[in-house]
């Protein structure tokens, strides 16, 4: 019979509150419309309260009841074995239907007792039952737990019916006007202030702007720093934006009835999830903070290496030992180093840096640099030290092993040379640091002493070596490009046993292949035409073993003035024709 009232009760109420308690008999409920319904349904939850366990406590967790989607209060209990969900879902449904239903008199809300129950319902129409376990769950005596509940349903239900009258919508409808307009006057003030601020800045006197400058580098010029505040105005501007918006958008959806349930549950959705990633992203500000305060340092030291190693490479900044042309790897290598700390520095507190996937990928770019990266690693470090030796430099004439020609391109990796052919021949750095370099046109750069260019000539011995010093000399100043300050000079390098060398060295300030070529030719035409011109015949004679009636080698002046060439001798031939004359009679 108790069940039968219980399921009874549970059905369709609605959600009304009253002060008064009065005894209610059962005839008085039974004579509701729906009473065959409730039976049923009772009988129902009979049958699944004897098939479940005997406890009828805290067997589900508590189901709220809800009205407009607002949280009214809570079922925490299972009552007769009817689960708390369903007891709250009728509930709710009765009270939204008397919510709607404005022919009911909200005022006519009353609390009645039948056994053990309070039963709350309005002008008939039944809301919701208590129990006694439904007490013992909130802590409360029964008779004030209903009250609270009927106090909470009452207004909830004036509250429902209020956001839905004519005078309720025209008084959001306005508000949502103004706020719309204010936006929109707010974001077309900014739309007009920061333009014609940024424009009044750039077009403006420098007054509250100075050149920040280190020697003759400009350390941040007064244009730099007027593109800066416009930033900075844009960055407030957009900030101000998304504020406005945070806050318009809930704030519109949320003054009609209609789109309230929208603004409280899909932006508190929204903003939950949002809430969520910015709990997290709290807790990994420290961090965070961390890795953009490494990431700012980082990138204003390389913003400001570039103009300070562009300052020394032009000479508008000197310091003592560094050469100009040592500013630009320099940077470069500045710049390796910058990041690679900044990595070794953030590495570390990057999310996810202790999981397997970024374990994995950081082996494998370990393997990969070990194994593949040899050659390379090889010739960055020959090229820095190519650099920093400072063995050639670009437009050098220089010659490593067989290979010589003009410096056309220096890289960290490579160098490219153009020989006299116009080939292009590219030189890995590697190769570089364990050959000869020679260098032609540092001499002249560095030291600023002329290149010295040199050939060499074989001459007999009967040509006076006074003579071909003379005429070799004449020769080289005859040639264009060749200095006389210092003046050309011959060294006698050898006496061989035919012949004697003679090395005529010169000097130019000429260093290209194409300017020495045009030297050496001039140079070798003027010494075929002097050493003509003085009868010094040029070859290198050989000897044989009969001397008999050949001219001395021994120049003319170092001979006695008697000296006569002799003539030749027969006498081992003497047997020969001795032999022939007696056959012959």
């Amino acid at each position: 019979m108790l069940l039968t009232l219980l399921s009874l009760l549970s059905l369709h109420f609605y959600s009304p509150t009253i002060a008064q308690i009065k005894p209610i008999s059962l005839l008085e409920i039974s004579s509701e419309r729906d009473l065959f319904s409730n039976y049923i349904l009772a009988q129902e939850s009979q049958q699944k309260e004897e098939s479940s366990s005997d406890e009828s406590l805290n067997i589900d967790p508590p189901a709220p009841v809800k009205l407009d989607g607002e949280t009214l209060f809570e079922f925490r209990t299972n009552i007769e074995g009817i689960p708390n969900q369903e007891r709250a879902e009728v509930a709710m449904k009765r009270i939204k239907e008397v919510a709607k239903d404005r022919s009911i008199n909200i005022n006519n809300l009353v609390i009645k007792t039948i056994d053990d129950l309070y039963i709350i319902y309005v002008d008939n129409n039944l809301l919701l039952y208590l129990g006694e376990s439904d007490a013992q769950a909130n802590n409360k005596p029964l008779e004030e737990l209903a009250q609270n509940y009927s106090e909470i349903i009452k207004n909830a239900i004036i509250e429902y019916r209020k956001k839905r009258t004519l005078s309720y919508f025209g008084i959001r409808g306005l508000l949502s006007l103004l706020s719309t307009i204010l936006v929109i006057v707010i974001f077309r003030f900014l739309n007009w202030f920061v333009p014609v601020v940024s424009r009044r800045i750039l077009e403006g006197r420098s007054v509250l702007f100075r050149t920040l400058r280190i020697q003759n580098w400009t350390l941040l010029s007064i244009y730099r720093q007027k593109q800066l505040t416009i930033l900075s105005l844009k960055i407030i501007r957009w900030i101000i934006i998304f504020i406005l918006l945070y806050f318009y958008i809930p704030l519109v959806l949320s003054l009609f009835p209609q789109t309230e349930r929208l603004g409280k549950s899909v932006f508190n959705s929204f903003f939950g999830a949002l809430g969520k990633v910015w709990a997290g992203f709290i807790d990994y500000l420290p961090n965070l903070f961390l890795i953009i305060i490494t990431l700012v340092i980082t990138h204003y030291l390389i913003r400001l290496c570039h103009p300070f190693f562009r300052a020394v490479e032009e000479e508008r900044v000197t310091i003592s030992g560094f050469y100009p042309d040592w500013a630009e790897p320099s940077y470069k290598l500045t710049v390796i180093l910058i990041i690679g700390l900044a990595a070794a520095i953030i590495f570390p507190y990057l999310p996810g840096f202790d999981s397997p996937a970024f374990q994995g990928i950081s082996i494998l770019a370990g393997a990969l640099v070990t194994f593949g990266g040899a050659s390379t690693i090889a010739n960055l470090i020959g090229g820095f030290v190519v650099i920093y030796t400072r063995a050639f430099q670009i437009g050098d004439r220089i010659k490593i092993d067989e290979y010589q020609g003009v410096v056309i391109e220096k890289t960290i990796l490579s160098t490219r040379i153009r020989n006299q052919n116009n080939e292009i021949i590219t030189i890995p750095n590697s190769i570089l640091i364990i050959s000869k370099i020679i260098n032609y046109t540092a001499t002249t750069r560095d030291l600023e002493q002329p290149l010295i260019l040199h050939t060499t000539i074989t001459l007999g011995y009967d040509v006076s070596w006074r003579l071909v010093h003379e005429t070799l000399t004449n020769c080289a100043l005859d040639t264009t490009d060749i200095l006389d300050d210092p003046a050309p000079y011959v060294w006698q390098t050898s006496l061989d046993d035919f012949y004697i060398s003679y090395q005529l060295r010169v000097c130019t300030n000429k260093t290209t292949s194409i300017e020495i070529g045009d030297i050496y030719t001039e140079l070798h035409q003027k010494i075929q035409d002097k050493c003509a011109e003085v009868g010094i015949e040029i070859m290198s004679p050989h000897y044989a073993a009969v001397r008999d009636g050949n001219q001395n080698t021994i120049p003319e002046n170092y001979l006695p003035k008697d000296y006569k060439t002799p003539g030749f001798r027969l006498h081992p031939l003497e047997s020969f024709f001795q032999g022939n004359i007696e056959k012959d009679n």
